[in-house]
């Protein structure tokens, strides 16, 4: 076995030099992508960074930047072409291919989600990872079976297991040469059983960058300076988005068959998996990405408050709130629903742990799928998960929620904090309403030209809840909610509105919402920081969205068709 062990070392080692020099080159024109995320991302939920109140223009506040509006350019942006599967994809995929989940040994050992480029370092963890996996694989009769179904040592078993499996691990019909390079493994000279033959193949087909990465790298189909991708790799481009899996038996078969060469064959391929209760990961991942709820952002740093002011609000309230989140957005998502849903609907999954804020009675400690009042209730800047994060400890802020608002759900810049202003705090004075303290403090230059028009508003309307996200008609200072203000939707222009379902209305119904949801879907979809290349689909999709019976799910299908997603640029 130790000869098989060398004999598998040199092998990989050969296969990953061979794939070193297109890894640099692709890497050479990422545009800095780290990963599944966009500009600065690290990890499915994005990047940390602020949540409106200091974000420059199209930035939305954290690493979505949106090309701005009518100014696209023709062409395809670079981006990495072996791009490697994310810790979520690998396991997904292992789970998949084995029916067995990767443990955290394993997933340590692969480090964390990247670019696609392989170092020494990271490629000694995945050898090691797949040594882990291909182990436990051969030591479950279940598992194993899923691999390989016949006797080892039969003249073509282990030739027909390498092309099998091999189509299923590469996400392709593997070569001539590559099955025999696989089988070179049976014709070592030193002792050794069929079993520890198909081991070692398995180990290698584990530890092969081919497994390891997604090369996009055809060349058969110039179109202009950019190449078109084959069938093979628009299967597994489309899966892995979707699905963070590998191409089914449906798709698998449409790109054996030349049936994803046209942009019409993948939107229904990518609506047919949409439509499939796995493309749930992904409406939910996509939307905390959207709404950058991520380490370092507001949604997690703002997770208690005082119990003894609000009772209701519990330790295993916070996790039930953002878990409630999850389920909204996939629920939105996977039941047709479109980008006004987001921001109207009034359908909440209600534990025992936020029942009492939501003023409903529920002892379940799981989700109970429920409609709230849609006057209260609409969408889920409205639900306590949001209201709670952006508040204080002991006190709803206006500035927090207008600032995530404007800044990033409208993405409106909002201008920079004075530091001199927030060192000062609030003035001395008797208030009888937040409102009334905070105007005090931002109601004079220089924090007046930003917070009265842009800021305090939306944090004004919803006044309505308190700290924790219950309803109030009375302040805890004493005085009575005044709940009107001026909307700016894009900080020109103003409306007067007093309830949460007008602002919802609104802010659904904005050019400047509609936009930035549009571009952090490209941006989540695409894998990389859009730029002027990606403006023109931006603008088709943003039209789109600005019907309210088109569906998200439409949406994130009408992107798998655009020629941002079906080329790739070439010399990168």
């Amino acid at each position: 076995m130790q000869v098989i062990r060398k004999s598998l070392s040199v092998f990989l080692l050969a296969g990953l030099a061979g794939c070193a020099g297109e890894v640099g080159k692709a890497s050479s024109g990422s545009a800095g992508s780290t990963g599944p995320g966009v500009a600065g991302a690290a990890g499915p939920a994005g990047s940390a960074g602020s949540t409106g109140g200091s974000s420059p223009s199209g930035t939305g506040g954290s690493g979505i930047v949106v090309p701005p509006t009518s100014n696209c350019a023709p062409g395809i942006p670079a981006s990495s072409q072996i791009p490697r599967l994310t810790k979520v994809q690998y396991a997904t995929v292992i789970n998949s291919l084995f029916g067995i989940t990767p443990g955290n040994d394993v997933l340590t050992l692969i480090g964390a989600d990247s670019d696609g480029s392989l170092t020494d370092v990271t490629w000694n963890g995945y050898l090691s990872a797949a040594g882990l996996i291909a182990t436990q694989v051969m030591g479950n009769a279940t598992a194993k079976a899923k691999f390989i179904t016949c006797d080892a040592s039969q003249a073509t078993c282990l030739t027909d297991t390498i092309k099998t499996f091999g189509r299923k691990a590469f996400r392709r019909p593997l070569t001539d040469a590559e099955v025999t390079s696989f089988m070179r493994f049976n014709t070592l000279t030193q002792t050794h059983t069929s079993a520890d033959v198909a081991s070692a193949i398995l180990e290698a087909f584990l530890a092969s960058p081919t497994f390891i990465m997604v090369p996009q790298l055809a060349t058969d189909s110039p179109q202009g300076s950019s190449f078109k991708l084959n069938n093979f790799e628009v299967a597994t481009k489309l899966s892995l988005l979707l699905w963070n899996d590998l191409p089914d038996a449906m798709l698998a078969s449409a790109a054996d068959n030349n049936q994803l060469g046209t942009a019409d064959q993948v939107g229904t391929q990518a609506k047919r998996l949409l439509a499939d209760p796995k493309a749930a990961g992904v409406a939910t991942s996509f939307h905390q990405r959207y709404a950058d709820i991520s380490t370092g952002s507001h949604w997690v740093n703002n997770n208690t408050h005082d119990t003894t002011k609000y009772p209701s609000f519990q330790p295993g309230t916070y996790n039930a709130a953002m878990q409630e989140l999850d389920s909204f957005f996939s629920d939105v998502v996977m039941n047709g629903g479109g980008f006004k849903d987001l921001l109207l609907s009034p359908t909440a999954f209600v534990t025992k742990d936020t029942a009492p804020i939501y003023g409903v009675t529920s002892s379940s400690t799981t989700p109970v799928k429920m409609a709230l009042d849609a006057t209260k209730r609409p969408g889920f800047l409205t639900r306590i998960g949001f209201l709670s994060t952006f508040s204080h400890f002991d006190s709803t802020s206006p500035i927090l929620r207008g600032a995530f608002i404007t800044g990033r759900v409208l993405n409106v810049p909002t201008g920079t904090p004075d530091p001199n202003a927030v060192k000062a705090g609030i003035p001395q004075g008797n208030y009888t309403t937040q409102r009334a303290a905070v105007e005090a403090l931002t109601g004079v230059s220089p924090c007046s030209s930003c917070h009265t028009l842009k800021v305090n508003p939306p944090g004004f309307v919803l006044e309505h809840y308190d700290a924790v996200g219950g309803w109030q008609d009375k302040d805890p200072l004493g005085g009575t909610i005044n709940s009107t203000a001026d909307i700016s939707f894009d900080g020109v222009t103003k409306q007067t509105m007093s309830t949460a379902s007008e602002l919802m209305t609104g802010i659904a119904a904005s050019p400047n919402a509609q936009r930035f949801y549009a571009g952090a879907w490209v941006n989540f979809a695409a894998n990389r920081p859009s730029t002027l290349n990606d403006g023109c689909v931006v603008d088709q999709l943003t039209a789109n969205l600005a019907d309210p019976s088109y569906s998200i799910a439409s949406m994130m299908a009408d992107f798998t068709k655009s020629d941002s997603f079906l080329l790739r640029t070439a010399g990168n």
